[in-house]
């Protein structure tokens, strides 16, 4: 019987399937020596060996990552310790002289350093460092006076000096002159060569102040609107000193109504303001001023109210030059205490709109409450703007009897008299002088 599944396959025919053993030795001993190598197992998961050599792993990976981020961070900062050593020592401006037109505010109080910071928010400089270290070196933008300044965006520190200390640029601001009213008044004078001239009132020059190009562009309001604001407006809105309050709205003429309560001084009106808020903010400060006095409490020493001083401080002010005004204070309420007319021709010039020392006998006739040839006692509102001159005379009047003055030469000084007859002699003396025909 043949079997087929023999060791080392079928024999052949001819053979007799027996092995040499010697043979077989021999060729054992003469086979290369190459073991196989042994099939590697799959880790185990929950070995605890396996599980340190991955943690090494990952520990591996996040050093090199921290290194990366270090090594970008300092790269970092040497890049900007060199830019900051190139720009060492230098501070942002600006150059030229800027573009847009725009209004800052200097208030009272402030230094340079506030002008510094102010300018730097408004984009007007670049830098508060800049315009601090250009005001140091400039004397005039150290002593710049609080008010509204019209300046240039995008300017160098030098440009911006420049233009604040420009008195083209310091704008809405208003110097109101004592003894002005609110209308514009012609003046005369006693040369018949010079022609009369037209002097601005208080409503003329708010509105110019007021008036305020920007980039050259302008929207102003005219004199007539302000007129009519004066004309209707409510008192204690457009800020008037409350002890005013009544008389002004009993006034006989609307356009006379806040004479007196404008006082004369320097006054900032924000640019672009209404009628309603330029007459406000002057208005309002000239209460402020008022309020400073002691016009209560010393008008009522004297048997007056404190509009009706203000009235006496108005004729004084348009009556007589600063050394004459306690004297002409104390001939006006000598004259109210007679009672006596006060016949002042700066009350009759005044429903006038004129400036005139004198008066003809047709002037005297006009029947106006203002007349005080013709009307007793005080006129219904004050006839001019009194400086603090004026205001101080007529709260403490000089000691006299006068009863009587006049300007007797061209510097304004007036004679003073107790007597019609002595003040005839003073008439005389003014028409040698040419202070009237």
């Amino acid at each position: 019987m043949t079997d087929d599944h023999l060791i080392f396959g079928r024999q052949e025919p001819g053979e007799t399937g027996d092995v040499d053993v010697d043979e077989l030795r021999a060729a054992l001993a003469s086979a290369p020596d190459t073991p196989v190598p042994p099939v590697a197992s799959p880790p185990r998961r929950d070995d605890p060996e396996t599980e340190r050599t991955d943690s090494r792993r990952r520990h591996r990976v996040w050093l090199i990552i921290a290194v990366v981020v270090l090594v970008v961070i300092v790269a970092g900062l040497a890049a900007g310790f060199v830019r900051w050593r190139s720009t060492a020592g230098q501070v942002a401006d600006y150059q030229g002289t800027g573009d847009t037109e725009v209004i800052v505010r200097v208030q009272g109080g402030d230094g340079p350093a506030d002008i510094a910071q102010t300018l730097a928010d408004a984009g007007v400089v670049a830098s508060a460092e800049a315009f601090q270290a250009q005001a140091a070196k400039d004397a005039d933008v150290q002593a710049l006076r609080p008010g509204y300044y019209r300046v240039k965006q995008n300017s160098s520190a030098q440009a911006a000096a420049d233009a604040l200390v420009a008195a083209q640029n310091h704008v809405g601001h208003v110097r109101l002159i004592p003894g002005r009213q609110l209308a514009d008044v012609t003046a005369t004078s006693t040369d018949p060569n010079q022609p009369p001239t037209v002097v601005p009132g208080y409503v003329s020059d708010i509105t110019a102040a007021a008036c305020v190009p920007m980039n050259a562009q302008s929207s102003c309001f005219t004199a007539d609107d302000l007129w009519q604001v004066v004309q209707t407006a409510d008192p204690a809105k457009l800020g008037v000193v409350e002890w005013a309050a009544d008389s002004v709205r009993a006034a006989p003429d609307p356009r006379k109504r806040l004479e007196g309560m404008i006082l004369p001084g320097d006054f900032d009106i924000p640019p672009g303001s209404t009628p309603e808020q330029a007459l406000q903010a002057v208005v309002s400060a000239s209460a402020a001023l008022w309020n400073g006095t002691d016009i209560v409490t010393d008008a009522a020493a004297h048997g007056l109210t404190p509009y009706q001083a203000a009235i006496v401080a108005s004729l004084v002010e348009r009556e007589s030059i600063t050394a004459d005004m306690p004297k002409v204070s104390r001939v006006t309420y000598n004259r109210l205490a007679k009672p006596m007319n006060l016949e002042f021709d700066s009350t009759v010039n005044y429903v006038l709109d004129r400036a005139s020392i004198a008066t003809t006998a047709e002037d005297r006739a006009n029947p106006s409450p203002y007349n005080t040839y013709a009307k007793p006692g005080l006129p219904p509102t004050p006839i001019s703007s009194p400086g603090p001159a004026a205001v101080a005379a007529a709260l403490d009047p000089a000691d006299g009897t006068w009863l009587y003055f006049v300007k007797v030469n061209q510097d304004g000084q007036s004679c003073f008299s107790d007597t019609a007859e002595q003040h005839n002699v003073c008439v005389e003396q003014a028409r040698a002088n040419g202070v009237f025909g």
